[in-house]
């Protein structure tokens, strides 16, 4: 069986929306698509001690996890607007 339209719709618009997050005062950027696929980590080691990479360490799960958050939220808006609280 195909998917409707409308699925492909929101799989397509998924794919192509980029969520972007930064943490860690500003080493962290974490770039995630719409289905939460990581799709760029950036760490800023200009300013990188031992204790900053502590912080680091952190702000990686932390960052990841605020755009896999959003990235869900995104979907379920989605998903309500093309089929509705069903």
């Amino acid at each position: 069986m195909r998917p409707p339209p409308e699925l492909k719709e929101v799989h397509a618009e998924l794919s192509r929306a980029r969520i972007t997050t930064v943490k860690a005062g500003g080493l962290v950027t974490a770039e995630i698509d719409g289905n939460g696929r990581l799709l760029d980590l950036s760490i800023d080691t200009t300013r990188l001690d031992a204790a900053g990479l502590r912080l680091i360490e952190a702000g990686i799960v932390e960052a990841v996890n605020e755009a896999e958050d959003r990235s869900a939220a995104l979907a379920e808006r989605l998903y309500d607007r093309m089929f509705g609280d069903e």
